[in-house]
């Protein structure tokens, strides 16, 4: 994430956080307890890897010209994690 970004959200590097996608169609998807790093990204932005954070790419979630799942271009939340303090 970026590192104001993180910041402004009360996010050190490290820390647990959740990230809730919001698709298309109206649903929400949440991941929870992920580790915040910090990375030279444009504000607004944040990065993660797949498979393991396909499960926030809804269903309505595909390109128009090809079909294909936009992972790379979903709306994301990103917030402490809910379940930091029972993972320490």
């Amino acid at each position: 994430m970026n590192e104001n970004d993180m910041r402004d959200r009360g996010i050190g590097e490290f820390d647990l956080i959740d990230v809730k996608s919001f698709s298309k169609d109206g649903s929400e998807r949440t991941v929870h307890g992920y580790r915040a790093v910090r990375y030279e990204i444009p504000p607004g932005c944040a990065a993660g890897y797949m498979p393991e954070l396909n499960v926030l790419c809804g269903i309505a979630d595909v390109s128009t010209q090809s079909g294909q799942p936009v992972t790379k271009h979903l709306v994301v939340e990103v917030t402490p994690s809910r379940t930091a303090d029972t993972a320490r």
